[in-house]
């Protein structure tokens, strides 16, 4: 798995050596405000003081960085995007760490280890869940009827079905046991509709959609960035991850017809009577500058720098990089497939009753070409409903038919569905939808929502991390700490869970970009909105209920004295302070005697004392402190480690590390050592 703070380091390094003998340099970072301070601030600390321009492009393909480059201009024509980036930085260190002190302070119990996080992004994504699990709880299913018709026609009886829309379901049975006898016996011309329909395909997917299907497959949206990032940065396989929209820029047509060819033509999939991509263009279409504006990076495809040695990369990946290429892949061929042409026939009564019109009808499809499925019908979740693939019955239009009987079928409205990891970054993505102001709305929808999709999965992270999220069976559930936090700032400060403080600042740093506004003055603006949330919640009166948590200590030493007594601790045992200390008894009457090493700790020591070719003493043998003390002196390591070291530190590749020439701890060691042969 990637990790995505490797090779930072020299990549600094590289720059600093870079900027040394550099009189020119292009900024080429993402085109956005985050882009930008990146750039800058680079420059920035190395001190650089030659000519600077800026390129700014949203394909990595040739031809468009070559463009990109040709015309890049001076960078301080973008002054106003780097100074609202730093306007949103400030911003958010203002208000995210002095709220998150002061509800610690004022909210977190006396004697308890806690710390709630406050931030402009993590609060309402917060609230997201914590409104869900509300409507969870407060749910009571309700029974709801729906009516069948036994029709009959020429060539026999076939049913139809009355289903009104969620918004006029009959919830008294009685009123459906009316409709029904008042709809037996009817007679009257059937309504037939048939025709041919196309479908198009979706686009290419970003990383909201990516992580949402990944979610399906039990994936957190840590696992599926953390996937897509070694596709992209190990293999060269795929391009950018970080996506943030399903469009490719309209130069990139040729681009993308080579890796369909590759991919179609190489026998990546099978079977495929497709002759040739079909080009969709304009924001209904996948390539669209429209689409693009303003953006960093395009969809995330398969990268068509790598076409010729894609068999090979593929058969290099683990599972779960072949699995989630697998999806990447058949969604950008998908999106190049052929319309899914079929054949949809419906057939209705209308039946009056009291006055008003009661619609029986089915609804059917059969397909005449598969088009774009043929790759991505494994993707496919066809929501139940009464369009279907069964053949239906022979009735012509306007054929005269009778209703015989309707039986009533009783139903219960569903729960809201708990939000995956997936879902709720879906969520966040569309959290205009949590906002009742139009203008709001329309910002955080331009915005695409609350959080990067880089940050998103941090920050759902940092939430589970706080105890605020737990996860069961790939579903989100909010602790109870996370509820009274919820119902807390409902009542005291509701600014800090509404999406909608998120578009007021978006809208603020937008100001800054067109020249209307500072950045000095949004920073004091956003300091004056958290002192006055900070007043709000510095206020005396409510705290939460927050268990207090046993110490690592704890819950070490409740483990040790559960295994020399042949114990077993559950999860929640471990987790409970209360228990534990029940369970370890008063402190003082733990250090009367002193405790028995652990198997695992005496097994350990034996291992050392085996190599040292020395017997184990046996006042180590009856106290783990003791013991803990006896392995501190002699765990070293070994003799052919050290070799290794002496070799390093005599050609200066590496200092001295502590305890050389003869006491390097096993730990140093190994780490010295895996360190220099990575270089090698």
């Amino acid at each position: 798995m990637a990790d995505r703070t490797s090779g930072k380091g020299e990549r600094l390094d590289k720059i600093k050596r870079a900027l040394g003998n550099a009189d020119q340099v292009i900024i080429a970072t993402d085109c956005d405000r985050e882009g930008q301070a990146i750039g800058e601030n680079l420059l920035h600390f190395y001190g650089y003081k030659g000519r600077v321009l800026r390129a700014m492009f949203t394909a990595e393909d040739e031809k468009t960085l070559c463009a990109a480059f040709a015309s890049a201009k001076p960078n301080t024509e973008y002054q106003p995007l780097y100074d609202a980036a730093v306007a949103r930085a400030q911003a958010d260190q203002v208000f995210n760490l002095s709220l998150t002190r002061t509800a610690t302070t004022r909210l977190v119990p006396s004697g308890v280890r806690a710390v709630i996080g406050i931030g402009r992004v993590r609060t309402p994504t917060l609230g997201i869940v914590c409104r869900r699990e509300q409507e969870l709880s407060d749910f009571k299913p309700r029974d709801y009827f729906e009516q069948t018709a036994n029709v009959q026609g020429e060539h026999g009886m076939f049913q139809l079905h009355h289903r009104p829309a969620d918004s006029e379901r009959y919830f008294e049975k009685a009123k459906a046991e009316a409709i029904a006898a008042a709809a037996t016996g009817w007679h009257g011309p059937a309504s037939v509709r048939q025709e041919n329909r196309r479908q198009a395909p979706g686009k290419p997917v970003d990383l909201p959609s990516l992580q949402k299907q990944a979610a399906k497959w039990g994936w957190t949206a840590k696992k599926t960035l953390d996937v897509a990032q070694a596709l992209y940065e190990i293999h060269k396989l795929t391009t950018y991850p970080r996506a943030a929209v399903r469009y490719l820029p309209e130069n990139m047509v040729e681009g993308a017809s080579a890796v369909f060819a590759s991919l179609v033509g190489g026998g990546y999939v099978k079977d495929l009577d497709w002759q040739a991509p079909t080009i969709r263009t304009g924001k209904r279409g996948v390539f669209s500058d429209a689409g693009l504006a303003g953006e960093s990076h395009h969809a995330i495809i398969p990268n068509p720098a790598v076409i010729e040695q894609f068999a090979k990369i593929i058969a290099g990946l683990n599972a779960d990089e072949r699995k989630l290429f697998d999806f990447i892949a058949k969604t950008f061929l998908a999106s190049l497939g052929p319309d899914y042409e079929y054949h949809q026939t419906q057939i209705a009564i209308s039946v009056p009753v009291n006055g008003q019109a009661v619609v029986f009808k089915t609804v059917g499809r059969s397909t005449i070409h598969p088009g774009w499925r043929a790759v991505y019908s494994e993707f496919i979740e066809d929501k139940p409903s009464s369009d279907n693939e069964a053949e239906l019955p022979q009735v012509r239009d306007g054929e005269g038919v009778g209703i015989s009987a309707v039986s009533i079928d009783a139903k219960k409205t569903k729960a809201p569905a708990r939000y995956t990891e997936g879902s709720l970054i879906e969520a966040m993505q569309n959290a205009w939808r949590f906002v009742e102001d139009e203008g709001q709305r329309a910002r955080l929808k331009e915005a695409k929502g609350i959080g990067t999709p880089a940050t998103r999965d941090t920050v759902i992270e940092g939430l589970k991390k706080q105890g605020f999220l737990t996860v069961s069976k790939g579903k989100l559930f909010a602790s109870d700490t996370a509820m009274q936090l919820y119902h807390l700032l409902q009542g005291r400060c509701p600014s800090l869970l509404d999406p909608a403080t998120t578009a007021t600042m978006e809208a603020r740093l937008d100001d800054i970009v067109s020249g209307r506004a500072g950045a000095d003055e949004i920073i004091h603006e956003i300091c004056n909105s958290a002192a006055t949330a900070i007043d709000v919640l510095g206020e005396q009166g409510q705290q939460l209920d927050i268990q207090r948590k046993p110490s690592p200590a704890m819950v070490k030493a409740a483990k040790g004295k559960a295994e020399r007594e042949g114990k077993r601790l559950t999860r929640k045992d471990l987790a409970s302070y209360d228990t534990l200390r029940a369970y370890l008894g008063p402190m003082k009457e733990r250090t009367e005697e002193p405790s028995a090493p652990s198997p695992a700790q005496l097994k350990f020591a034996l291992s050392i004392a085996e190599r040292l070719s020395q017997p184990l003493p046996d006042a180590a043998k009856g106290s783990a402190k003791a013991l803990s003390s006896w392995i501190d002196a002699n765990n070293f390591a070994s003799e052919s480690q050290m070799k290794w070291i002496s070799k390093f530190v005599e050609e200066g590749k590496v200092k001295k590390p502590k305890g050389y020439p003869d006491k390097v701890s096993p730990k140093v060691a190994k780490a010295l050592l895996d360190k220099m042969f990575k270089k090698k």
